[in-house]
């Protein structure tokens, strides 16, 4: 395959797809009420209406090459976790971890956004020419397509509720979902040198910064249950990094509140995004 220069993944990744959800400001026309009014031709959407800290997941494709490209072979994979956090005047910041084509590295930068009185919108991040669109859902969720060209998918984004965050914060059991990728050649590969994964199962947390998990895993098509115990960390951010060393497996988790997660596996060569949800049962 061609040898990718860092800094053209960069720039790829972070026009991938991302879904952004909203959540009303005190004193701002944008509420549940208004979003409603809204579909029925209300107008009510606002700039000001969108602020706070989202969490931000999505799993994708890009492409280097000049699109547009009409065979998947074309495209590498890309995951992308972490937080974009709107202002309410205009301006957006993010904080991501991004995957692309098996290989996981940082991204923090700064851009604008536009949300127009119809519930439509657009994100531009100048420092690396990325470029969304969106149509307001409702206020906790907006659908939004990346218009970067050579970019594809998409995804949400959910406000973060937890403000407070302790190894006590997360206790009991948590449904874990995902589909994702692996690789055992070398990164970056495009996605003819992936095969695919997903797992459904238990993450079962002790509240002191243990964990076990128990999965039904589809590995490149084989199923198998699966389990292991590690251990987990939260940082003040209420970002949670969790490690299982008998896979030599990292984990990036986001906490949107005590009940729900956000997941993403950091691991070079592996790629993927998923959820926790506690059990209710």
């Amino acid at each position: 395959m061609k040898t990718y220069q860092a800094g053209k993944w960069i720039a790829v990744v972070c026009s991938t797809v991302v879904a952004l959800a909203l959540s009303p400001v005190p004193g701002s026309p944008l509420t549940r009420s208004a979003l409603a009014g809204t579909s029925e031709g209300s107008g009510r959407c606002s700039v000001a209406g969108l602020r706070g800290i989202y969490v931000a997941s999505v799993n994708g494709f890009t492409t280097n090459q000049q699109p547009p490209q009409f065979t998947l072979s074309a495209f590498a994979p890309v995951m992308e976790l972490g937080t974009f956090t709107f202002d309410g005047a205009g301006g957006v910041s993010r904080s991501v971890t991004v995957n692309v084509a098996g290989q996981p590295f940082a991204i923090a930068d700064t851009g604008t956004y536009v949300a127009n009185s119809d519930c439509s919108g657009s994100i531009a991040f100048p420092t690396h020419s990325d470029t969304f669109n969106f149509n307001i859902v409702d206020s906790d969720s907006i659908a939004i397509v990346a218009t970067t060209p050579g970019e594809s998918g998409a995804g949400t984004l959910t406000k973060q509720e937890i403000e407070d965050c302790s190894a006590g914060s997360f206790h009991g059991i948590y449904i874990f979902n995902q589909n994702g990728l692996g690789t055992f050649q070398s990164a970056p590969q495009l996605i003819d040198g992936f095969f695919p994964v997903s797992v459904v199962g238990t993450w079962t947390f002790d509240g002191k910064g243990g964990v076990a998990r128990s999965l039904s895993l589809v590995f490149a098509g084989f199923p198998s249950p699966y389990s292991d115990v590690g251990s987990y960390q939260v940082n003040s951010d209420c970002t949670v990094s969790a490690y299982f060393s008998s896979d030599d497996e990292p984990f990036k988790l986001m906490a949107v509140d005590a009940r729900r997660l956000i997941e993403g596996v950091v691991a070079v060569g592996r790629m993927g995004a998923g959820t926790l949800v506690r059990q209710r049962l």
